[in-house]
């Protein structure tokens, strides 16, 4: 909060006054609150200039100074906001504290609380002195035992023996026996021992253990989609747990498929200009083709998808990128497209989309085409974005025996894509559900 200087004030008051009092006009020309100018006339009206003085909100208070002011608002004197300015206290949150206080427990409820907290006294047992007869030789050991006893009795109860554990143990027997016993019987150093009474509970392990189930049910989530999962969870904390743990999803970067071959046919223009947002179903189409290479097989996957719930309407898989299978995947979306619609569909400049047969489709179909810019991906960025997040979810980091395995596994995510994977975008539903509610 910026701090004003009791000069600024007083500039801001006497302007205030010299315009007949027009409120409207301070506040713009100084681009100030309406609150604080407020508070800075009734200053100055009840104190004068002295009024305008800075505060010091850490002020410390005397218990029968808060009780006059409390009684001052009880007895109607005077209200909270008028409070602070006769009595010169910065705020009226200060004074609404007290009142709460008092209204509570009375006037032990003004009194200064202590800063610090009582130091507690534990009473632990002591090691007796060095034995110097027999007697005293023999209780020393009878002490040994029964702690001994004790120590095995307590262990089997709490049934773990990590080394917290065994610590533990040993500080719920010490006002019985000495540490000294204690120990050597649980074979811990002292240092050991007393690590592991710094240490604090794990705040987050409760947090950490729904991480790491959602996690188990969906390797591929990010944080962000974790932390849709969760509720009233700040996305930087579950990101910092995700990386604690070593829970990221691994991505690895592949060679994309290039279709370019220059200047075959007739290019159309750029009419999606990089807006991808769609306020309707097939209204925007994005296409492309990307390739996955198992031992030294390809297979090429080209999916149709529609900008408005980036839902895959049509795809296809082929280990060939031949015209014919382009055109395919066109017809298997013109399947689904109602009538009277008209949707512009955005490819890059590949040899397969400049093919006069695939130009005549598009036009037959009542479909606008649009390309991005020669070499400038980012045109086509949305479905960059699907083929990137798609690798990452089911084949990078994986390994596939054979081509026919890797095309099961794609068609499974499809459908996972389509019908299961959330989208912060789409309020937290896939695809199908959000295009589903929007007709409801």
């Amino acid at each position: 909060m910026t701090k004003y200087n009791q000069t600024f004030k007083q500039q801001v008051v006497n302007f205030y006054f010299e315009h007949h009092e027009n409120l409207s006009l301070t506040l713009r020309y100084f681009n100030l609150s309406d609150r604080t100018v407020s508070r800075w006339i009734a200053q100055y009206k009840y104190s004068g200039a002295h009024g305008l003085a800075a505060l010091h909100s850490k002020r410390v208070y005397a218990p029968e100074f808060k009780l006059k002011v409390v009684k001052s608002i009880l007895t109607g004197r005077f209200s909270p906001e008028d409070a602070t300015l006769h009595f010169g206290i910065s705020n009226s949150g200060t004074i609404s504290q007290w009142l709460k206080a008092f209204l509570k427990n009375g006037i032990t409820g003004l009194q200064p609380k202590s800063k610090s907290r009582p130091r507690m006294k534990l009473k632990y047992a002591k090691m007796p002195p060095s034995p110097k007869t027999e007697e005293e030789r023999l209780r020393l050991r009878i002490l040994e035992l029964e702690a001994e006893v004790a120590f095995l009795k307590k262990l089997d109860e709490i049934g773990q023996k990590r080394r917290s554990q065994t610590a533990e143990t040993v500080q719920s027997l010490r006002e019985d026996y000495p540490l000294e016993i204690l120990l050597p019987i649980a074979k811990l150093a002292r240092s050991t021992f007393f690590y592991h009474q710094k240490l604090k509970p794990d705040k987050d392990s409760e947090l950490k253990a729904q991480i790491r189930e959602i996690k188990r049910k969906e390797p591929n989530y990010g944080y962000r989609r974790v932390t849709a999962k969760l509720e009233g969870v700040n996305h930087k904390r579950v990101q910092r747990l995700i990386q604690t743990m070593g829970l990221q999803v691994c991505t690895k970067k592949r060679r994309k498929y290039n279709a370019y071959r220059g200047e075959q046919g007739k290019l159309a223009p750029n009419l999606l200009q990089r807006d991808f947002k769609a306020n309707r179903p097939n209204e925007k189409w994005l296409t492309d083709i990307t390739e996955f290479s198992v031992k030294a097989e390809k297979l090429y996957f080209l999916p149709i998808l529609d900008c408005f719930n980036n839902e895959l309407i049509a795809y296809g898989l082929s280990r060939s990128p031949s015209g014919a299978f382009v055109q395919k995947m066109l017809l298997q979306a013109v399947k689904k497209l109602p009538k009277n619609a008209n949707p512009i569909l955005h490819s890059d400049q590949g040899i397969h989309y400049q093919m006069h047969s695939y130009q005549r489709l598009l036009a037959k179909n009542g479909i606008r085409q649009s390309m991005s810019r020669k070499g400038n991906c980012l045109d086509n960025a949305a479905m960059e974005s699907f083929f990137g997040r798609m690798k990452t979810e089911c084949f990078y980091g994986k390994t596939f025996e054979s081509i026919d395995e890797l095309a099961q596994s794609i068609n499974d995510y499809v459908r996972y894509y389509n019908e299961e994977r959330i989208q912060l975008k789409l309020k937290g539903l896939s695809p199908i559900q959000y295009r589903n509610q929007s007709f409801e």
